[in-house]
């Protein structure tokens, strides 16, 4: 990953530039889409809130959402399912949004930023917000 090759730049102080807008982008959706499942399996293992007292969500249905939008290099929205991998994100039913810098929401999904320090604007249902944001830095654990 090119935030791995950017330890070693500046490490021998040799100078090294973040990836295309296009690639950024290419990046952060494959980060963003596999955050459903991520978030799913930390919630099996009990690191992440649970969904009980929330309804149930059909396979292809509509669920609790939470909106990612990422701003400056790469940007873009995602909306990320909440309650299952299987459910489909929609603006209908989102309950947080987060807004962080392209580059910074790829330094997380690296682990070189703390979850708390993340996101440059939260609203909504913080418990979403912080379960998204510590499953997005455990992306550097799989």
């Amino acid at each position: 990953c090119w935030v791995h090759a950017e330890d070693i730049a500046e490490a021998v102080d040799y100078p090294y530039e973040p990836p295309s807008p296009r690639h950024l982008n290419r990046m952060i959706d494959l980060a963003a889409r596999v955050l459903p499942a991520v978030l799913a399996e930390r919630r099996q293992k009990g690191l992440a809130s649970p969904t009980h007292g929330r309804h149930l969500v059909s396979a292809g249905g509509p669920g609790r959402t939470l909106r990612l939008e990422i701003e400056g290099l790469g940007g873009g929205e995602w909306l990320i399912p909440l309650d299952s991998p299987a459910a489909v994100g929609s603006a209908e039913h989102e309950v947080a949004h987060v807004a962080l810098d392209g580059v910074e929401f790829c330094r997380l999904a690296a682990g070189h930023v703390p979850p708390a320090e993340a996101a440059a604007g939260q609203v909504g249902d913080r418990e979403a917000i912080r379960d998204v944001l510590f499953a997005a830095a455990s992306l550097s654990r799989m």
